[in-house]
C-alpha cells in the first residue's frame, strides 16, 4: 500500500526542506507542492487566504495528481498548508479510487525562526506576519499534538521520524 504524506505548516515552517529530503528517501515517490498548483491559475489568481473556491479548486487538483500517482505505484510527499479539515477531505476523494494511507505532519517553529527563516527568502516570496498568522492559526485550530513535529533545530533523524513514527499514520479521523 503507498503512503500519502502531507507536510504542513506555516511559511518557514521547513515544508519544502523537509517534503524534498522526504521525497528523496522514497524508493518511488512524487512531490507535489500546493504552491505550484495554486499559482496555475493564471487569470484571476487569488492567494488561498482570500479566495475559498480558488482553495477548493486547488485542493480537487492535488488530490487528482496524487490519485493518479498512486495509481502509478508511488508514494506522494504534499508540500503545503493544509488544515485538518482539508486532510480528510483528501482521504475522501483518494479513498474512492486509490489504495492508499495518508500521513499528516505540521511541522512547528518558534517564531523568531519563522521570521528569521522568511528574511532569507527572495523578497518577492516573504510572507512577513502571515507566516506568524498561519503559526497562530495552527495553535488555534488545537491540532493534536501527536501530528506535530517540531523543526526549529531542523535535522536529518526527522525524516526518520516522518517515515516510521505511527503517530502520524492515517487515522480515522484527523482529529483524533
Amino acid at each position: 500500500m503507498r503512503t500519502v504524506y502531507v507536510v504542513s505548516g506555516p511559511a518557514g515552517a521547513g515544508k519544502s526542506t523537509i517534503s524534498q529530503a522526504l521525497a528523496g528517501t522514497l524508493s518511488s515517490s512524487a512531490c507535489v507542492e500546493g504552491d505550484v498548483v495554486n499559482h496555475m491559475v493564471a487569470g484571476g489568481y487569488q492567494p488561498p487566504w482570500k479566495s475559498e473556491r480558488l482553495l477548493e479548486l486547488t485542493w480537487k487538483n492535488i488530490a487528482d495528481l496524487s490519485r493518479n500517482f498512486v495509481q502509478s505505484g508511488m508514494d506522494v510527499v504534499i508540500d503545503y498548508v493544509a488544515f485538518p479539515q482539508e486532510v480528510i477531505r483528501l482521504k475522501q476523494r483518494l479513498r474512492e479510487q486509490a489504495d492508499c494511507k495518508i500521513k499528516y505532519i505540521v511541522l512547528q517553529v518558534e517564531a523568531e525562526e519563522l521570521i528569521r527563516r522568511d528574511r532569507l527568502r527572495p523578497v518577492s516570496q516573504q510572507m512577513g506576519l502571515r507566516s506568524i498568522e498561519l503559526a497562530r492559526q495552527f495553535d488555534e485550530y488545537g491540532i493534536n499534538q501527536k501530528f506535530r513535529l517540531d523543526t526549529t533545530g531542523m535535522n536529518e533523524d526527522q525524516i526518520d521520524e516522518i517515515c516510521y513514527e505511527i503517530r502520524f499514520n492515517d487515522l480515522y479521523t484527523i482529529e483524533d
